[in-house]
């Protein structure tokens, strides 16, 4: 019987990272990609996953706020305009993963969407891309191979309203594992005001 359920599971997860791919409601492709380049008082943040590896499913972005940033769709890429200062950055998925953020304006800030095998779905985490990091050197290339998208940030909003006591659990969350990483592991999960280009 145990071995039966585990042969689902993984038949499961084959037909997330093949055939079907996910699509948004909430996200719109670009036709027409410009250069990021962020207002004077603000600054961006490009959320980029580079894999194709759980083709069915998205994650959904979310700040520390409850602000809707956007969802995470196979090999794509979308940015968003922040503020300067202190953020966090959530993703949602089967489990919570979150960054730190402290951006300055005028910069463009890049955070990775990682996906890795759950125990019943893709587990997700967002990697801050520091200069210097591996992820750094790779990023022109999964900037020219991923699709571009913009955030339909109203609908998407509408949606996390609806579901308030789940945002609510994941925002608990989120501030659960900062609060509980060491020091490498807060380090692994904080992008810095130099972080940005």
């Amino acid at each position: 019987m145990i071995r039966r359920s585990w042969m689902v599971l993984v038949g499961a997860l084959a037909a997330s990272t093949a055939g079907c791919s996910a699509s948004s409601e909430f996200m719109r492709p670009v036709a027409a990609p410009q250069p990021v380049k962020p207002a004077s008082e603000s600054a961006v943040v490009v959320f980029v996953r580079p894999s194709g590896f759980g083709g069915a499913l998205k994650q959904t972005i979310l700040d520390g706020k409850g602000r809707f940033l956007g969802e995470a769709l196979p090999s794509s890429r979308f940015s968003v305009s922040m503020p300067p200062g202190e953020h966090t950055f959530i993703v949602w998925a089967e489990n919570t993963g979150a960054v730190k953020a402290s951006l300055a304006a005028g910069k463009v800030y890049f955070v990775e969407v990682a996906l890795s095998m759950g125990a019943f779905s893709a587990r997700a985490d967002l990697v801050p891309i520091n200069p210097g990091s591996e992820a750094w050197s790779k990023l022109d290339g999964w900037l020219a191979e991923t699709e571009p998208f913009t955030p339909d940030e109203p609908g998407g909003q509408a949606y996390l309203a609806e579901r308030k006591e789940d945002v609510d659990e994941r925002i608990r969350r989120a501030k659960e594992h900062l609060a509980n990483y060491d020091a490498g592991e807060l380090a692994e999960h904080t992008l810095g005001p130099g972080d940005g280009k």
